[in-house]
């Protein structure tokens, strides 16, 4: 697999313009990506071509209705391929740690790894598993800190 480098486009950041066409578009998505519906796009050509009707499942419409929003908030967004590979610096990076934690993970068999050479991969998918996995942690450690508060009557 290649390095999410040669995988992903830079991230984009709407101009002021795009950014108020995406807020158009955003507000009139957001009822049918909340209702979890399917769509019918139609798309007519500017320079005359014939209209083309495009049908859209309801996980990409929440999925456009997200892009357009961070469009009109005018946040840098950029698509991951979920099978992509990325350095121990990009994984750190998507994590928000530092490099030498994120290592210390992959040493201890924590998040799994591949090495190209002397440098090691790690796939988008099991760094998502990762993170939703730290999550799930954090949240339990959470639950069971505030029944330990009710149990010794601190509320």
């Amino acid at each position: 697999m290649l390095a999410l480098m040669d995988q992903t486009r830079e991230p984009f950041v709407a101009d002021e313009a795009e950014a108020v066409v995406a807020r158009r578009a955003a507000d009139s998505l957001k009822a049918v990506a909340e209702a979890h519906e399917s769509v019918k796009v139609s798309i007519d050509p500017l320079e005359g071509g014939p209209k083309i009707i495009v049908p859209l499942p309801a996980p990409a419409v929440a999925m456009f209705h997200a892009v357009l929003e961070a469009m009109a908030n005018r946040t840098p967004i950029s698509l991951i391929p979920y099978e992509a590979e990325l350095s121990t610096q990009q994984a750190a990076d998507y994590l928000n740690v530092s490099r030498p934690y994120l290592v210390r993970k992959l040493d201890a068999g924590e998040l799994p790894s591949r090495k190209v050479g002397t440098h090691r991969r790690v796939q988008f998918s099991d760094l998502v598993a990762y993170e939703q996995n730290c999550r799930a942690e954090q949240s339990k450690a959470l639950e069971d800190l505030h029944a330990e508060e009710r149990a010794l009557g601190l509320e």
